[in-house]
Order: structure tokens, then sequence, then C-alpha cells
């Protein structure tokens, strides 16, 4: 006989990325250069003075992590909230650390949902980040994905969920600026959707670790104290993984409804996800500080604007909006589907991601993530001009 494992693991299809990752080792062992855009991970240097204060931080003894974190680390992450959201909140009760936006979307879905209840519905909007449902099926929900449209700028209308979906819905999860399409939510989706989540008392979960990624208007929060005191039924999941290229040291914060986050302060040291003290110490400095965000957002900007000018010459459309560094690829006519179009520019040893990847919708898009350099950007602008 064999043990009676969790469906889930047994069962479950390869994370799509992985596949990509495996499919670029593989040509490269054969000698070819391999232009990579295909996975959501930064290889900008993480900025010098960051590292600096990562070895200056680690300890001759080593000691378990508080689940709260630091109070440096809280008070900076307060006063980033401030300068960037005019948002002011208290860092005893406000702020909850995480190892990065992954592990808290993932992990927050076990102690918010109860698989019991007849009230464990989890709504997503697609295509959208795998990470919330994978995390919600675990959890014991039940995801119920709802198609974003292109004619709406792949903004949800929270006019159109209804009634009778919200009052079985547990979360909402909500995430502007968007993976993959890159659009941006104005200030009046996140209000009706907040008032939805107090009106039907479900959590409003807004992943918003790309709002310092923008090349226009700054991305605002789901975080409005005007209209939710308190922030009550809210979480916003912020990260210094793209802002920071930071993504190995798995550093983030939630913020938001103060009873919502001491649920999960009680539940995190159950699963031993505290953030080591050295990497509080490297996230403090990170969030103290706008100007390396600024020159990152800078250079995502530069290699933007390369593509962008390809595709205005080649008449091919990017159907996503000012935001994040990824550009949502329409598949230019006669190329069929996203993962034929997809293999098809390997071919020209240039990775992307197929729409179909990350969720319904996906289908007629590829998803091309803007992490090469400037010369690997032009290279592979040469290598597409005769596609």
């Amino acid at each position: 006989m064999s043990p009676h494992l969790n469906p889930l693991a047994t069962q479950a299809q390869e994370y799509p990325f992985a596949r990509l990752v495996e499919i670029r080792q593989r040509r490269e062992r054969e000698g070819r250069k391999v232009l990579d855009f295909s996975v959501g991970d930064p290889r900008e240097p993480t900025p010098a003075f960051l590292r600096e204060v990562l070895k200056r931080s680690i300890p001759e003894v080593s000691s378990y992590p508080t689940v709260k974190g630091s109070r440096e680390l809280r008070e900076s992450i307060a006063g980033y909230l401030l300068r960037r959201f005019r948002l002011r909140v208290d860092p005893e009760c406000h702020i909850l650390p995480v190892n990065g936006t992954k592990e808290g979307i993932f992990t927050s879905q076990l102690a918010l949902i109860d698989p019991k209840s007849t009230r464990r519905t989890v709504i997503t909007f697609e295509p959208s980040y795998p990470v919330y449902a994978r995390g919600a099926e675990y959890a014991g929900g039940i995801v119920h994905p709802i198609a974003l449209r292109a004619e709406d700028m792949f903004r949800p209308d929270a006019a159109t969920v209804p009634a009778e979906l919200l009052r079985r819905t547990q979360i909402v999860w909500l995430n502007y600026p968007h993976n993959p399409t890159g659009a941006e939510a104005a200030p009046e989706i996140f209000e009706r959707f907040a008032t939805l989540a107090r009106e039907h008392d479900f959590v409003l979960c807004s992943d918003e670790c790309y709002s310092d990624l923008f090349f226009d208007r700054p991305p605002p929060s789901v975080l409005v104290p005007e209209l939710a005191p308190d922030f009550k039924n809210l979480l916003a999941f912020h990260s210094c993984s793209k802002r920071s290229a930071m993504t190995g040291y798995r550093s983030g914060f939630i913020a938001g409804d103060p009873g919502l986050l001491e649920v999960l302060a009680r539940f995190r040291p159950s699963v031993g996800v505290a953030t080591p003290s050295f990497v509080q110490a490297m996230a403090t400095a990170a969030w103290n500080d706008d100007a390396h965000a600024v020159e990152m957002a800078a250079r995502y900007r530069r290699r933007r604007d390369i593509f962008l000018d390809l595709f205005h010459r080649k008449g091919w459309r990017h159907d996503g909006g000012n935001a994040t560094f990824f550009l949502w690829w329409r598949v230019p006519e006669g190329f069929g589907h996203s993962a034929r179009f997809a293999e098809r520019l390997l071919d020209l040893d240039i990775l992307v991601a197929p729409g179909s990847f990350i969720g319904v919708g996906g289908e007629s898009h590829v998803r091309l993530a803007l992490i090469a350099t400037e010369d690997e950007c032009a290279e592979a602008v040469r290598r597409l001009e005769h596609l």
C-alpha cells in the first residue's frame, strides 16, 4: 500500500515556467545563444548599497527571527507607504513582513480560508499569476476564475460580479499593475471592490508588487483610509523583488486590516516563514531609499522603448498598459495561437511565455518580460526584423 498523499501534490501539473527554464538550458548546452524573455525574474545587479548592508548584518550568532520583524523594518515600510501612496499606517498593527509576495500569497490563504465552510470561493481574474489559484486550492478553497477582456483594458468590472457569487466568496484577488498585461487600475476600481468587500464580508487581496515599475502616472493602492477606515477587509501585498532586484532574497510585506494581520501573525510561526534578520536589515535599507527604484524603472523603460519602436514599425500590438516590465504581445496574424507563436520565436532562439500558460484569455498573446540587458533587447529586435 502507498501512503495517502494530498492529491494536489501528486496530480498537480508542473509549474509551467519551469519548463521554459529547462528549454533555455537545453538549447544553451547545444551552444546556442538564447535570449530569454520568459520568466519575470530580474537579472539586474542588486544595488551595491543593499548588498553591503546585508554583509554587515550577518550575525556571528544565528537566532530565530520573529514573525513580525524588526521595528526598524516596519518603520521603513511605513515611511515608504507614506511617500509613495500618502498612507499613514501604524508600524505596530498595519504591517507584517513576508518572504516575498509569492510566499505571502500562497501561505496566507491557508489561514484565511476555512476548507469546511460554504464560504470558501476565491475569485481570480485571468490571465493571472498562477499562485493565487494554487494557494487557494491547497487551502481547500474553490477557485472561480473570471476572464479579463482586452476591450476593457484588462480591468475587472465589479458591477458584473453576481451578488450570489460574492455571498459565498472568501477572497477576491486583484493585481494591478497587472501581470501579465501591464494594465493599470483606476482608483475607482479599487474603491468599488473595497465597497463590495465590506458589503459581502470577503477579503480583498491586492497584489501590488509592480507598483514602482510604471511609465506614466504612479499606480494607486487598494489601501485608502478615507474609503475603508483601518483598511477593513483589505490586504495589500508588496515585494522588494522587482523594485530592488532582490528576488533571491525573498522579502516583502503585507499591509492592511490589523485584525487579519493579527490572524496571519499567529499562523505564520507554525509555518516557519519568518524573514532572516540580515535580510530584514537589507529590506529596511531598500524601503528607505526611492532613488534606486526610480533608476530601476528607467532601465525597463529604455528596454520597453526598444521593442515598442519595433512593434510600431511592424504593425504589431502591445495590448497591455504602461506599467510592469511585461509586454503583452498580441500574436501577429498568421502565426496561430500563443504556444505555436512561442515555438516559432524559439526558432530564433528567443524565449517568451505563451499567454496560455498564464490562464484563460491568454491564448492570443505571448508575454515578453523585459529582463534581458539593453544589448540583448537590441539583438532580439535584430532577429525579429525579418519575422
